[in-house]
């Protein structure tokens, strides 16, 4: 679970966190709070496992594209989640 930007209590369940882009909002399981992520924050760690991800479409050998296609996906997920702060909806 992740700490809730409004109860500070560990309420948002980590796979919510992990599909979690702007617009979209997290609900608390304890106190109900809502809370999202801002665009800056959510950009700025999808960007490296996208550019992975577009580089592997370039690559010439298949253990190659799987590597860049792997290491990127485990980045926009790993990323956000780790370094992305919620916010206060």
């Amino acid at each position: 679970m992740i700490r809730c930007p409004h109860c500070q209590k560990a309420g948002v369940p980590m796979l919510r966190k992990a599909i979690l882009s702007p617009g979209l909002l997290a609900r608390c399981k304890l106190c109900q709070g809502e809370s999202t992520l801002h665009y800056r924050g959510w950009l700025s760690t999808m960007t490296p496992g996208s550019l992975l991800l577009v580089a592997a479409l370039f690559a010439e050998s298949p253990t190659s594209e799987w590597l860049l296609n792997g290491t990127g996906l485990g980045l926009l997920i790993a990323l956000p989640l780790w370094l992305a702060p919620l916010h206060p909806e």
